[in-house]
């Protein structure tokens, strides 16, 4: 009997630890797509002979369908089981990642980005959720998840690169007050190579879901079981104000680290030191370098200190960050790299953190990792367009003074959540002494 019940203990721990890397290895590839936009719409370009206004709103249209895609995973998720929604919607957004540099109209590639962006928002948040699932136990997989999906965004411009042509475009009287201008584009070099490379990101796609059916195939024994367990969770008053605070931390900048990477280009050609593009360029992909830094950072620390010591430790870090950035960012380059780094390698981790430690203090289901998903990417877009807009119309400085408001509310919130995780831990251990007395009486 004891050798049956260690044999399944240990065929139990192999399918955990398969799922647990499919699952960052849909990290990965939702890294390598999103980055692989930026570099390639040069290109994309000339293939499709449209204006740059026209070609700019490809990524757009992609992210904006994978938001709604979050949402559109709840109902889906009440139908199907949640490894073939991902197997169904993986080998969708291969087919359509393929569509996108072959089809000859940029009609059918926006179609095909929409698509793309639509099956992967409901792929993300599968992902998210179930990872959601291993971290109950343990924090490491939230933090994990971050590094793989760091690594895809670092390494698809890699990728990408050597498919690249150095085709330029002459546009002929571009009308710059239309979205969807179509201009003749005269080409000046061969055709371009970035079908090739798009193929590849479509090949490990396919790949991925071929190791998701083989898992679906073990796993099917206990669908039913997961099934029943959908729809368990209750909350209690205390228990919806906790999560909703957690939520409003996460929208207002728990992907901070990335909304100032982005802008970080923006500040340096517009403030005072007068940064080149190339210098910039270079910082910002440091900057990007070392949030994996942080994250990496974050998984060691997350197995030697609590959640809430680590969440704690990254918005005091933050703070000094963003405080010594506003007195010192337009002194010199160094400043600005320095503390921009710094920033970074404590932000890094926090998104992970927090979602570990509110499910140490409540148990949440798919439904909410999805809410959750889905103010993280509506409040990095929403910031980001705010800070933007605030460093064009007011002074490239905002951006640093942004980073401590952000910074400044998260701390108050994160107190308060601290308090009411005090509340919640100490009702759930008088409920269990309860139980635990009326069971021996």
């Amino acid at each position: 009997m004891s050798h049956s019940t260690s044999s399944q203990n240990l065929e139990s721990s192999k399918c955990a630890y398969m799922e647990l890397a499919l699952l960052l290895a849909l990290s990965g590839l939702d890294g390598l797509i999103d980055s692989c936009f930026g570099p390639s719409l040069h290109d994309l370009q000339c293939l499709y002979c449209v204006s740059v206004q026209t070609i700019s709103t490809l990524f757009p249209l992609y992210a904006g369908f994978k938001t709604a895609g979050s949402v559109l995973y709840m109902p889906l998720y009440a139908v199907f089981n949640v490894y073939t929604l991902m197997m169904t919607c993986v080998l969708v957004s291969s087919c359509l990642v393929i569509v996108i540099p072959l089809c000859p109209s940029f009609w059918l590639a926006a179609a095909a980005s929409s698509g793309l962006g639509l099956t992967g928002g409901v792929v993300n948040s599968a992902r998210v959720a179930k990872i959601g699932e291993f971290g109950q136990e343990k924090a490491t997989p939230f933090h994990l998840m971050g590094i793989a999906m760091c690594t895809g965004n670092i390494l698809g411009p890699l990728i990408i690169s050597p498919f690249l042509t150095n085709t330029t475009c002459q546009s002929e009287a571009i009308n710059i007050t239309s979205d969807f201008v179509m201009t003749p584009i005269e080409l000046r070099s061969s055709e371009s190579n970035i079908a090739y490379a798009y193929v590849s990101f479509a090949s490990f796609g396919a790949l991925l879901v071929v190791f998701l059916a083989v898992l679906r195939y073990h796993l099917r024994k206990s669908s039913n079981k997961d099934s029943h367990q959908k729809n368990k969770y209750t909350f209690g008053k205390l228990n919806n104000v906790f999560v909703s605070l957690q939520i409003f931390i996460i929208f207002i900048g728990g992907a901070a680290n990335f909304v100032y990477g982005t802008q970080l280009l923006l500040f340096g050609t517009r403030s005072n030191l007068k940064i080149s593009k190339t210098i910039m360029s270079l910082m910002t992909s440091s900057f990007y370098a070392v949030t994996l830094l942080g994250r990496v950072v974050g998984v060691l620390v997350s197995l030697a200190v609590s959640q809430a010591c680590l969440v704690t430790s990254c918005l005091v870090g933050s703070l000094v960050g963003s405080v010594f950035l506003v007195f010192t960012a337009e002194k010199s380059v160094e400043f600005l790299w320095a503390g921009s780094h710094f920033l970074g390698l404590f932000y890094a981790p926090l998104f992970a953190a927090l979602l570990a430690w509110c499910g140490e203090n409540v148990t949440l289901n798919h439904t909410l990792y999805v809410i959750v998903i889905l103010f993280d990417l509506a409040g990095t877009s929403l910031i980001a367009l705010i800070i933007g807009q605030m460093m064009c119309d007011i002074e490239p400085h905002m951006l640093h003074y942004s980073m401590v408001t952000i910074v400044v509310i998260q701390i108050m919130v994160f107190l308060c959540l601290f308090v009411i995780a005090k509340w919640i831990r100490k009702k759930t251990e008088g409920e269990h002494t309860s139980l635990t007395a009326a069971g021996s009486g």
